[in-house]
C-alpha cells in the first residue's frame, strides 16, 4: 500500500514537471512597443545623432517589435523591452564610421545581448530603418576672453586660465576660426557689487561657448569656469567753483624782505573745475576742506622779480584734482627798503 502511494506521488511530480517544461517551451508571440535610444558611450571618440522625423523625437525612436519564443523567455523579453534599448556607435548593426548612415533596426535589435541570450526570435521591427549621423570627436584649445558690461573698468582684465580645452564633433569644429573665443561673462549684478579703486578677483565665472557652436549638444569645455581679475574705476563727480582765493606762499625768512602786490582782478581764480571721488567732492561741498589757489615763490623767483606765475591747488582731498581755464597771476615784486636808524 505504501509502495503504491509512493509510485502515484512520483508519477504526479514527473507529470507536473513535464507540464511545466512544456508550458515554458511552448511558443508564444509578443508585440511590444519599445523606445530605442542612440547614445554615446562615456569616453568614446564617436557621437551619434538621430534627426527628428517620423517616429523620432529628441534622438529617441518609437518602435514596435514583434517576436516569439518560449513563454518564460517571452516574459523576460517583455521586461527587457520595458526599458529603453540603448545603441552605441560600433555595436553590431550600428556603424562606427563618420557620416550620414541608414541603420536596419532589425539587425541592431536582433544583435542585442539581452535578447539574444533569451533565445527569442525577432520577427519584425517597425520602423525598419532609421537615419543616423555619426561623427568623430576632436579636441581644440581656445582662448578665454572676459566680457564685462561696464565702461568703468580701469586697466587690463586678466583671466585665469587664459586657455581652455574644448571637445566637440569634427563637423562642428570646422565652423571655428582663429578668432573663435570662449567667454567669461560678468553679469551686471556682480559688477555692481565690486569694490572700486583696487584690484580684485571674481572666482568661478561660468564660461560660454563661441557663437558658432553655442547650439551644439555635444560640445564640452574643461575647465567650465574661470577666475577674472579686474579693477573698477573710482566713482567720480565734478563740480565748479565760481572763484577761489589766491594765497602767497614764501619761506618765513623772506616775508620781511619783499613787497609783493597782486592786481585786484587776479586775486581770485574763476570757474575752477574740481573732479574727484565722491568722498573728496563732498568734503569740499561741506567746506571741511577749503580750496585755495597758491602762488609759491622761491628765493630765486623773488630775486628775479617774476611778473607772472601759475597757481597751484594744494591740500585738496585725496583723489580730487582742480583745473581752470586761466591759472596765471600777475605779480609786482620789489625788495623792501629798510631804513637804517641813526645811532643814538
Amino acid at each position: 500500500m505504501i509502495s503504491s502511494l509512493r509510485n502515484i506521488a512520483f508519477v504526479l511530480i514527473v507529470t507536473c514537471l513535464i507540464w511545466l517544461f512544456a508550458e515554458s517551451e511552448s511558443l508564444r508571440p509578443l508585440q511590444s512597443p519599445a523606445e530605442i535610444v542612440f547614445a554615446t558611450e562615456p569616453g568614446s571618440d564617436r557621437i551619434i545623432d538621430v534627426p527628428d522625423g517620423v517616429d523620432v523625437s529628441g534622438g529617441k525612436v518609437r518602435a514596435r517589435i514583434e517576436l516569439d519564443g518560449g513563454a518564460a523567455a517571452i516574459d523576460k523579453a517583455e521586461r527587457v523591452l520595458r526599458r529603453p534599448i540603448v545603441l552605441y556607435p560600433g555595436m553590431e548593426g550600428v556603424p562606427r564610421e563618420s557620416g550620414d548612415r541608414l541603420i536596419r533596426l532589425y539587425d541592431a535589435v536582433r544583435a542585442l545581448p539581452e535578447l539574444r541570450a533569451l533565445g527569442v526570435t525577432i520577427r519584425k521591427v517597425d520602423p525598419q530603418d532609421v537615419r543616423v549621423i555619426v561623427d568623430e570627436m576632436e579636441t581644440r584649445q581656445l582662448k578665454v576672453a572676459a566680457v564685462v558690461d561696464s565702461d568703468e573698468v580701469d586697466g587690463v582684465i586678466e583671466v585665469r586660465p587664459p586657455v581652455v580645452t574644448m571637445r566637440l564633433p569634427k563637423s562642428e569644429a570646422s565652423k571655428l576660426t582663429d578668432a573663435s573665443t570662449v567667454f567669461a561673462r560678468l553679469d551686471a549684478d556682480v559688477v555692481r557689487s565690486l569694490a572700486r579703486g583696487r584690484r580684485q578677483s571674481v572666482p568661478g565665472v561660468p564660461l560660454t561657448l563661441p557663437p558658432q557652436v553655442a547650439a551644439s549638444t555635444h560640445v564640452s569645455i574643461e575647465p567650465r569656469a574661470a577666475d577674472v581679475s579686474l579693477t573698477m574705476k573710482l566713482q567720480t563727480r565734478t563740480m565748479t567753483l565760481a572763484s577761489v582765493p589766491v594765497h602767497l606762499r614764501l619761506a618765513p625768512g623772506e616775508l620781511n624782505k619783499w613787497d609783493i602786490e597782486i592786481p585786484e582782478q587776479d586775486r581770485f581764480i574763476t570757474d575752477v573745475t574740481l573732479t574727484g571721488t565722491l568722498e573728496g567732492i563732498k568734503a569740499i561741498e561741506d567746506k571741511s576742506s577749503p580750496v585755495i589757489a597758491t602762488v609759491a615763490l622761491s628765493f630765486e623767483e623773488l630775486e628775479r622779480g617774476v611778473a607772472t606765475k601759475e597757481v597751484v591747488f594744494l591740500d585738496l582731498p585725496a583723489g580730487v584734482k582742480a583745473d581752470a581755464a586761466s591759472k596765471s597771476v600777475r605779480l609786482s615784486i620789489k625788495r623792501r627798503v629798510i631804513e637804517k636808524k641813526p645811532p643814538a
